[in-house]
């Protein structure tokens, strides 16, 4: 059963905790409630529920009082969800036993979002982690850096990431609004790095409070995801998509152009069956762009184009799409560090 805090990242990660103990949002979530009407008429008690009140409410109705109005109908929510509240709710919310949450989104959409999660978490989760693959695959052939596929995951999940790899911090990206929390991290750093988890992946909170999931990229290696409230499901998905394309990217040789230039070979004297393996590779190590691609190869950028076609037409492999470069790119490596 899925936790307060994984519905709540998986629906709208950025919705705002304005009340109640960051903790509680750990607590299980039974099924989700919706209110569009004020007290007294709410629905009836429905303990472990996610509660999303339509944030129109607000205009004429305290806080406070909503609040009140719950504690006395018998109901205790996992949490309370106020979908499109006004501006300056965020300030007016008092104490409360359950976890308060403020959403710019729609009550609908977001109704609809935490049924649907309910119903498929692990379908949800998959859907996402299909989705963070491919994503991060594309940045990083755009941009050969373990920082580009980070800093998307980053943006994605709203969760500060840092990867790390030989003692040495190869990327550091705050979540929105959170740099002093990367800044607590840096501290961290060398204690985290100096006890790393025995496990694959592991989610723990620190003496300082801030929260934090190491997923191993490979011995000496890994992703770290930190922020002041727990971890959810959806940001292992996240973490675990990230490693997974920075363990191709950390095996991957250094780019062809930082090598020693080498002469052109002839396209003309190559089978036809290499100058198609040729051509895919080059578009590959291009990032998908055609002409850097056919300046490699020494022809016109129409000759890759029709290749490219043939190739899509033939063996179904295009290299402009993430999955199919990068399993280009992986068998090239492997033909390279194959003893002649």
């Amino acid at each position: 059963m899925p936790r307060l805090i994984d519905v709540w990242r998986a629906i709208d990660a950025e919705a705002r905790l304005v009340a109640g103990q960051p903790e509680a949002a750990l607590d299980l979530v039974r099924g989700v409630s919706r209110t569009r009407v004020a007290p007294p008429r709410l629905p009836p008690p429905a303990d472990g529920h996610l509660l999303i009140v339509d944030g129109s409410l607000l205009a004429t109705l305290p806080a406070a009082r909503l609040l009140a109005e719950i504690d006395a109908s018998g109901s205790v929510p996992a949490g309370l969800l106020v979908a499109a509240a006004p501006h300056g709710t965020v300030q007016d919310w008092p104490d409360a036993t359950s976890p308060v949450l403020v959403s710019d989104r729609s009550a609908a959409a977001l109704f609809a979002a935490a049924g649907s999660y309910l119903a498929d978490e692990a379908g949800e989760l998959a859907s996402l982690a299909t989705e963070l693959r491919l994503a991060t695959a594309e940045a990083a052939l755009s941009d050969p850096s373990p920082a580009a596929p980070a800093g998307l995951v980053a943006a994605r999940v709203r969760r500060g990431v840092a990867v790390v790899a030989d003692g040495e911090l190869l990327a550091l990206h705050p979540r929105p609004a959170g740099r002093a929390l990367a800044a607590r991290f840096a501290a961290a750093f060398s204690r985290l790095f100096g006890t790393p988890s025995a496990r694959a992946a592991a989610s723990r909170r620190l003496r300082d409070g801030l929260w934090i999931h190491e997923e191993q990229i490979r011995p000496g290696a890994a992703v770290w995801l930190f922020d002041d409230l727990p971890m959810a499901r959806v940001d292992e998905v996240a973490a675990a998509a990230l490693a997974t394309t920075l363990r191709a990217l950390l095996r991957r040789p250094a780019p062809r152009s930082l090598r020693p230039a080498s002469r052109v070979v002839d396209q003309r004297s190559l089978p036809a069956e290499q100058r198609m393996d040729a051509t895919l590779l080059a578009v590959a190590r291009a990032n998908g762009r055609v002409a850097p691609a056919a300046r490699s190869l020494g022809v016109h950028r129409n000759t890759v184009l029709y290749r490219l076609r043939v190739a899509r037409d033939q063996r179904g492999i295009d290299p402009r799409r993430p999955e199919d470069a990068l399993r280009l790119l992986r068998e090239a490596d492997r033909e390279d560090r194959r003893p002649a």
